[in-house]
């Protein structure tokens, strides 16, 4: 979670890659501290309903893309 100009970027990752929520935009950008926590559970509820299934097919199918070019199993 780096801190940039007093506000917070928090970073959800899929393996060792950021999630990008938008075009160009990998982190959540948080006023303080005391809203990372409500923040995390926003995000939990998210996957726990799906909402985030689809950025992460996307990120899963871009590892799957690199190891079938490296011929790892």
């Amino acid at each position: 979670m780096p801190i940039d100009n007093g506000k917070i970027n928090l970073t959800i990752r899929y393996g060792s890659k950021p999630i990008q929520f938008a075009k160009d935009k990998n982190a959540i950008e948080l006023e303080n501290e005391e809203q990372v926590a409500a923040t995390l559970l926003k995000v939990k509820e998210a996957v726990q309903v799906g909402e985030l299934d689809e950025l992460i097919e996307k990120h899963a199918q871009y590892g799957r893309k690199i190891k079938s070019k490296t011929g790892s199993k």
